[in-house]
């Protein structure tokens, strides 16, 4: 992306026309365009730049102000990125307009957010400059992209037979593929390949864990039988609140997978030999599935995914959470 064009006032200048970049999609996307960004700005620079990452509210907003007012030694300019930027409050957004009318001329922000329900009038500023990014994922390319850079740190190989297996069971979730690397990554140890039977030992594991009740509790809108069954499982699970998370996503997923299917006109066999399910499983598994719609999944999936992601990054407890995402589901 190059950065050519510049912007002045008075004796200061930036190598972009608005000292703010706003970045609007799925939280791995922003990652990689702010990388993007990041590569640009530096080139555009000469040299490496300080650049400061943080979630909205991590510290007051007036430490933000001082910081970016104070340029650091021996660097051109510094950048913070700042995730989660649609939790600022209204004084907040006022508090930024005020900044940019007089910014430091070697600051620059990137602004992460899923979206924004308006715009601020500072993000109506970057759009004016082109430097908001709707990132919208392809799917096939953007998974295989996190596989490798997610493995690539970890110090881990995959197969392209063992890959595309693996894409096939998170269709486009992110987040359900970063459970499931991360549980790879762990299961491999010390070694370096991740290999099919990786992948069956992971699936063989989550078919073991009992999960049924808690299934059906969720298809017979059930919620005191639900909550029962969500305080088995977590204490089957020694209380392990992101591998039971991991758990149900596999499960509803199969559950949405099958579903999916249906709407194709596929029949139970074929539905089974392409979940791989045994004779035994799928009785149970098509009773299951009778209980649901396509919409009551793709609703319930959601949840996961957003409970999934706030037990990742620390911004929930455990039981609270994972029980108000099962009421949702019920209601």
């Amino acid at each position: 992306m190059p950065l050519t064009a510049s912007s002045k006032t008075g004796d200061r200048s930036f190598p972009v026309k608005f000292p703010l970049f706003v970045l609007l999609g799925h939280s791995f996307l922003c990652e990689e365009k702010r990388k993007e960004i990041i590569a640009s700005l530096e080139k555009e620079y000469g040299a490496s730049l300080a650049v400061s990452i943080r979630r909205a509210g991590e510290i007051p907003l007036a430490q933000w102000m001082t910081e970016a007012r104070t340029l650091p030694f021996l660097v051109p300019a510094q950048v913070f990125s700042i995730r989660d930027a649609d939790q600022f409050s209204k004084s907040d957004w006022n508090a930024w307009q005020e900044y940019f009318e007089s910014p430091h001329p070697q600051s620059l922000f990137i602004f992460e957010a899923s979206s924004f329900e308006k715009n601020p009038a500072v993000v109506e500023k970057a759009a004016q400059a082109k430097q908001v990014f709707f990132l919208k994922p392809k799917a096939e390319s953007m998974v295989a992209r996190f596989i490798q850079e997610k493995l690539r740190r970890a110090a881990k190989k995959i197969g392209p037979e063992t890959q595309r297996l693996l894409e096939s069971w998170v269709g486009e979730s992110f987040l359900f593929l970063d459970s499931i690397l991360d549980q790879l990554i762990l299961h491999t140890g010390a070694r370096s390949e991740i290999s099919p039977a990786d992948l069956e030992i992971l699936d063989e594991k989550w078919a073991q864990l009992e999960g049924d009740d808690l299934l059906r509790a969720l298809g017979e809108r059930n919620a005191a039988r639900a909550l029962a069954a969500l305080n088995d499982l977590l204490e089957a699970n020694f209380r392990d609140f992101p591998s039971v998370s991991g758990l149900l996503h596999w499960q509803l997923r199969r559950l949405w997978e099958a579903k999916k299917c249906e709407t194709q006109g596929l029949g139970e066999r074929d539905i089974a030999a392409k979940l791989r399910l045994s004779p035994v499983r799928s009785q149970y598994f098509f009773r299951e599935l009778k209980r649901f719609s396509l919409e009551e999944l793709e609703r319930i999936l959601e949840g996961l995914f957003e409970l999934d992601w706030q037990l990742k990054t620390g911004n929930a407890e455990g039981r609270y959470e994972i029980e108000r995402w099962l009421i949702s589901g019920i209601s």
